[in-house]
C-alpha cells in the first residue's frame, strides 16, 4: 500500500494565491498605463499653456513698448474719421 497522500487543500491554496497575484498584477498594470496616458496628456496641456502664455507675454511687451513711446511723445495717435 502507498503511504503518499495528496494534499488537495495545499494545491487549492496555491492556485488561489497565484490567481490573486495575477489579478493584482493586472490591476496595477492597468493603473500604470492609465497614469502614463494622463501624464502625457498633462504634458501636452502644459506645452500648450506655455505657448499661450508666451503669446500673452509678447502682446503685453508690445503694448508696454507702444505705451512708453506714446507717453514719451514719440508715437502719434491716428484717429479714423467715419
Amino acid at each position: 500500500m502507498d503511504d503518499r497522500h495528496i494534499n488537495y487543500g495545499f494545491f487549492f491554496t496555491c492556485a488561489i494565491t497565484i490567481l490573486g497575484w495575477g489579478v493584482t498584477f493586472g490591476v496595477c498594470q492597468n493603473k500604470i498605463e492609465n497614469n502614463a496616458k494622463e501624464i502625457a496628456r498633462l504634458e501636452r496641456q502644459r506645452d500648450q499653456d506655455k505657448g499661450e502664455m508666451r503669446t500673452i507675454s509678447d502682446q503685453l511687451t508690445k503694448l508696454n513698448t507702444k505705451m512708453d513711446l506714446l507717453l514719451d511723445g514719440r508715437l502719434l495717435v491716428v484717429k479714423e474719421h467715419q
